[in-house]
């Protein structure tokens, strides 16, 4: 199974120029499984030669890796710390340092809903508070279609059920059986496409330079090998503004332990900068 296997991996190197070897064994273990049955492919092997005579089933395989679920609200206890806790106090220092930016990247955002569920709790206290500080909001994925849809900034009811009923009210208006964010709200956040693992830049060219303050990329490291994950965490300490905040999912914790960061505000997993 194991050559099998890799010869699927090189195929798809060499013929599609995606390199299925950062991702964690288990994880495409698990998809070329998938994949194996959908085709009837009874042996790794027959699988690996199916893919071979079969470009399109190398790319959907391919597509098939790219994870691309989110929601709004996802973690409440994360949601909860931030409205209560860490946005407040990054308005009351912006303010006491003299600065009126503060800048944030939601990575690996998919459809939209987690960097829109920062814009409405940013906008919903930056009301509150009376500030003249300039939220910049930058929003990356890989993939285009997703980048489209949260673009549109439209969804179905069925995943706005982690929403407050007050932020539903007032960012959203109904448009036939789906429900879209009002206009400020969408164009607040800034999406474009963008590759964790491009290695000759470390932040989306449309942000024009790192120093956030805060990061959120939930989700996306349990995806990838050891080495991979490596390179995408040192990308994203490198566009972490001093004492800036990184947002991570709760079942990836325990992969930040050996960098220079510390638990600011446990249980959730948010860590900042040291």
């Amino acid at each position: 199974m194991r050559k099998a296997k890799s010869e699927i991996v090189n195929f798809i190197r060499n013929s599609l120029g995606t390199d299925l070897s950062v991702y964690d064994e288990s994880f495409l273990l698990k998809f070329l499984r998938e994949r194996m049955m959908a085709t009837a492919c009874s042996t790794m092997a027959d699988y690996s030669l199916f893919v071979k005579n079969d470009l399109s089933e190398a790319k959907t395989l391919v597509d098939s890796l790219n994870i691309t679920y989110s929601e709004f609200f996802r973690d409440p206890l994360v949601f909860a710390i931030l409205h209560q806790i860490v946005f407040p106090d990054m308005f009351i220092n912006k303010k006491k340092n003299g600065r009126n930016e503060i800048r944030i990247w939601s990575a690996a955002a998919a459809s939209g809903q987690e960097a829109y569920s920062l814009a409405m709790l940013l906008d919903h206290l930056e009301m509150y508070y009376h500030t003249n500080i300039n939220i910049h909001l930058f929003a990356s994925d890989i993939s285009m279609s997703e980048i489209n849809k949260a673009k549109e900034g439209e969804y179905p009811a069925d995943q706005l059920q982690n929403t407050p009923f007050k932020y539903l009210n007032k960012y959203f208006y109904p448009n036939g059986n789906r429900y879209k964010l009002i206009p400020r709200i969408r164009e607040s956040v800034d999406f474009s496409i963008y590759d964790m693992l491009d290695s000759k830049t470390i932040s989306p060219p449309e942000s024009i330079y790192g120093s956030f303050d805060l990061i959120y990329c939930s989700n996306l490291l349990i995806y990838y090998n050891t080495k991979t994950r490596d390179q995408i965490i040192q990308k994203l300490l490198k566009n972490l503004d001093k004492d800036g905040l990184l947002i991570t999912g709760e079942s990836e914790r325990e992969m930040f332990t050996a960098y220079n960061l510390h638990a600011g505000y446990y249980p959730a997993a948010i860590f900042q900068k040291k």
